[in-house]
């Protein structure tokens, strides 16, 4: 049986990271290797070059892939951007990242200064030498999740010129999904739509465009990835790709199938007790926020119907959402279902990192997700997501629950 891919994330970009003892890095990296067999190093975009060395050098030694860790569709302190390469939403303003956070403010993956930027950005770091691959980070449209009217994106010219290619009307779009959601049933066919990508039968009356509009996203952030990673490719570089929680993909512009074909392996963002951009209980409650305050449904029944969409039992409250979030039994399947859907090797992302507000995790709940991961059958695990953040007796349960060993 072949050994299961394990990734680690590290030094993520933070205000603190230029302060950080070069020994303390090593030695937790250190300490963590001696726990699990990682097979991949993820290291971040804002690394100091002594401790990106230090790093690269242990990973070496441990035998570890060395991958740079690069978001591309949004802002960092080692990429120049412009605020006008912001992805636009519904209402015609710029879409505002989470918490108005430039690393969560995204570019829209259609304007061509967009593309010329980062093709060249990636061109720079190619040529340095040190990496082995490259984990692509946020190639994806922003997430509408915490307030569809304003944050469903892109509508922008360079959008509209694309979408023209394709004889597909987009400004005819944005008016129709606008219209549609001034009453409460096309504000419960835009979720719908939105978890389950294209409107069924009873839903095309009040939106009929919208799931023409999300395959256009998909196309585009496809086309995007395609062209960012030939060069990557060309060089004979290693790819992995973080890709959203797979039953969530709809709403930012993700395609397993298609976004495959660019990359050697994908890591399935499958976080089910996260309360940040990207976990599953984050997401659905930032929906469930909208369907309640513009309908009629309760909590319980905005969950079921949220539930019935994407296949999955959800909690039947949005405090038992946020607190206890996905089941073991509901992780299990979003895991497989992403799997399936994979052509390259697929690891689940499972959440270990220790932060307030952020994340609730205690040992029971971990071994169980563990326990329904290794039923699914991923390729192999993505600790998440900054080891710096992740106490170690975490990854002493990883050894014990997935790997079996004591």
């Amino acid at each position: 049986m072949q050994s299961p891919m394990l990734t680690i994330q590290y030094l993520e970009d933070s205000p603190d990271l230029t302060q950080l003892d070069q020994k303390l890095v090593v030695n937790k990296l250190r300490a963590a290797a001696e726990r699990l067999p990682f097979t991949h190093l993820l290291v971040g975009w804002h690394v100091p070059l002594p401790l990106l060395e230090a790093c690269r050098m242990e990973a070496e030694r441990l035998g570890m892939r060395f991958l740079r860790w690069q978001p591309l569709l949004t802002t960092n302190k080692d990429f120049q951007s412009d605020p006008t390469w912001q992805t636009e939403g519904l209402m015609g303003g710029k879409v505002a990242g989470y918490r108005d956070i430039p690393e969560f403010t995204f570019f829209c993956p259609n304007h061509p200064a967009v593309q010329d930027a980062i093709y060249r950005h990636l061109g720079k770091l190619i040529r340095q030498g040190i990496y082995q691959g490259f984990f692509l980070d946020r190639v994806r449209f922003p997430s509408p999740s915490t307030d569809p009217i304003n944050s469903l994106a892109c509508f922008c010219e360079h959008c509209q010129r694309k979408a023209a290619e394709y004889d597909i009307d987009l400004e005819g779009i944005r008016q129709e999904i606008l219209r549609s959601t001034l009453e409460q049933e096309g504000r419960i066919s835009l979720v719908k739509t939105l978890l389950t990508g294209k409107p069924k039968l009873e839903q095309a009356e009040q939106s009929p465009k919208l799931g023409q509009f999300l395959t256009f996203r998909k196309r585009s952030v496809r086309d995007f990835l395609a062209l960012i990673s030939q060069p990557l490719s060309e060089a004979h570089l290693e790819i992995g790709l973080d890709y959203y929680s797979p039953n969530l993909t709809h709403m930012v512009g993700q395609d397993l199938n298609t976004m495959s074909e660019c990359v050697d392996w994908i890591k399935l963002m499958t976080y089910a007790h996260t309360l940040a951009p990207a976990g599953i209980p984050f997401e659905l409650s930032g929906l469930l926020y909208y369907l309640t305050r513009s309908t009629h449904l309760s909590e319980e029944l905005a969950l079921e119907l949220m539930g019935q969409a994407i296949g999955l039992t959800l909690p039947t409250s949005f405090r038992s959402l946020e607190e206890v979030g996905l089941s073991p039994l509901a992780l299990e399947e979003e895991v497989k279902s992403g799997v399936d859907a994979c052509s390259v090797p697929a690891v689940a992302g499972v959440e270990m990192v220790e932060l307030e507000g952020v994340t609730r995790l205690i040992p029971d709940q971990i071994r169980r997700d563990l326990t329904a991961i290794k039923r699914a059958g991923p390729a192999g695990l993505a600790i998440s997501w900054d080891l710096l953040h992740i106490p170690l007796d975490r990854l002493d349960l990883v050894r014990q629950v997935y790997l079996g060993k004591i």
